[in-house]
């Protein structure tokens, strides 16, 4: 089952789950009956179309090792073997639904790298949902993330991962106890901590006078000697080698969100930068590496999960030209799309498996693909997810405001909100947008234009990444939703 919304659990409305008390009252039934047009295919043919494609054959062989247990890293993994038998799982991790949870990601991040056989369960966030009565009766804190070893239930990603360091030895993550290379991990462990506390008091502090002066000179002044100790090593790695060890995991989910969030809500460029090289070098060198590309997010998603979980974060006039960018509303996700750049104000890597050789047009078509696939094998949960945009809102809400697990979709619109969708598949598969003959074609069957628009904006909004697809089909998936959208503006 595809999960189309933001931190969002999707399953329960795409089931008819209603929970007793929540305001939701259960799916309505909808109509689905198609248009039928000239101007776009059905979904059958659609999807013969889509397993004609390279990019659908290679998934789909991907999928088919997940469920085994093997393939590359993925977010959507239940059980991962390293070549091992099922016999062999120690370790169930249990992580946040939407792959965001920065504590989670760390932890994710050390089992793919020391190949630990694990098996993967997963929870919402708080603010985004109601934890299960199961997990709560295992965790009774409710927090993420958590590991049960070998039936002992462990919370707290650091503690986390030095007893997995420590439990399955090989491939350490850390050097050993009373080293200088020990002593070195532990400082830098206490500066990951200082440059934590800066980016807070940059972000979640309102921006007035000398005192966002300072907190802007501070937290340079913190990633300048985090700069500086990634330059002291040979390789791009905090204790250098061949891979990456804790201490660069405890750095990357947090130093990834502040690559989004300082930009976004402060102007602020940590990659690209000459003032920071050795950071540039530390993100490329994860970017090669399958473990870290299944966990990443891109900007947007960070800057819609962030505030639920730290608190409101302050904007100021530096940062506007970049947000538009990152949220869309500069024109930034329309097509014709900016080729994939490592460049670009948020560099895109051209493919999330780096083991993929692939031309930019290659890849440029597989993330059109991709897309596609997500949405064309989905298609009839999706409508109905994307309905609630013109529906009703549930009565029991959540921290984070694009959430809303008990909202009911709209009871009308399905059969022109397939339509679009239809449309916006078609786009993905043959990478050519008729703009004319779609608004020629939706004008012509959609009555209520205002209610699909809606719909296909709310779906739009809630696609997260990794969650949901890689970054580069992200930016085709919205890119493609606002050819039709456009087109029922006009």
């Amino acid at each position: 089952t595809v999960t189309s919304g933001l931190l969002d659990d999707m399953a329960a409305a795409v089931r008819g789950v209603t929970t007793s008390g929540a305001g939701g009252g259960g799916v309505a039934t909808l109509d689905f009956s198609p248009v039928e047009s000239t101007a776009v295919a059905d979904w059958d043919t659609l999807k013969t179309t889509l397993a004609g494609t390279a990019t659908f054959q290679r998934m789909e062989a991907e999928a088919e090792l997940r469920a085994a247990g093997g393939g590359p890293a993925h977010t959507d993994n239940k059980i991962r073997l390293f070549g091992k038998s099922e016999s062999d799982v120690r370790v169930t991790l249990f992580r946040d639904h939407a792959g965001w949870c920065p504590y989670c990601q760390k932890v994710w991040l050390l089992l793919e790298e020391k190949e630990i056989p694990y098996k993967i369960e997963k929870v919402p966030m708080r603010s985004y949902g109601d934890k299960p009565e199961w997990f709560l009766r295992k965790v009774p804190s409710g927090l993420l993330p958590v590991i049960e070893l070998d039936g002992e239930i462990i919370t707290e990603s650091l503690v986390i991962m030095q007893i997995l360091d420590q439990t399955f030895p090989d491939r350490p993550m850390l050097p050993p106890g009373g080293s200088a290379e020990f002593q070195r991990a532990n400082a830098l462990l206490k500066l990951e901590r200082e440059l934590f506390g800066a980016w807070c008091e940059l972000t979640f502090r309102p921006s007035m006078g000398p005192f966002s002066a300072g907190a802007v000179a501070n937290f340079g002044e913190c990633m300048d000697r985090v700069d500086q100790a990634l330059g002291e090593t040979d390789g791009p790695w905090f204790l250098g080698g061949e891979s990456p060890s804790i201490v660069d995991m405890q750095y990357s989910s947090h130093v990834e969100r502040m690559a989004a969030s300082v930009l976004y809500w402060k102007g602020i460029q940590l990659r690209n930068s000459e003032r920071y090289p050795n950071l540039e070098a530390w993100f490329s060198a994860f970017e090669q590496r399958s473990s870290y590309m299944a966990t990443k997010s891109d900007y947007y998603t960070h800057v819609m999960d962030i505030p639920p979980q730290y608190g409101p974060a302050y904007s100021n006039e530096d940062s506007k030209s970049a947000a538009a960018e990152i949220d869309g509303s500069g024109g930034s996700w329309s097509l014709p799309l900016p080729p994939a750049s490592l460049d670009a104000l948020e560099p895109v890597v051209p493919h999330p498996n780096p083991g993929l050789e692939l031309s930019a047009a290659e890849a440029e078509e597989a993330a059109r693909h991709e897309a596609a696939r997500k949405l064309c094998s989905n298609h009839g949960p999706v409508t109905r997810f994307a309905l609630r945009g013109a529906g009703s809102p549930g009565l029991k809400r959540f921290g984070a405001p694009l959430a809303d697990p008990y909202a009911e979709p709209a009871k009308d619109g399905a059969p022109e909100l397939d339509l679009a969708l239809r449309h916006v598949v078609d786009a993905l598969l043959t990478g050519q947008a008729d703009e004319a003959a779609i608004r020629a074609d939706l004008n012509a069957n959609v009555k209520d234009r205002e209610a699909v628009r809606v719909s296909l904006e709310y779906l739009r909004d809630r696609v997260g990444v990794p969650r949901d697809m890689s970054f580069p089909a992200a930016r085709q998936f919205r890119a493609h939703i606002n050819l039709a959208v456009d087109a029922l503006k006009s």
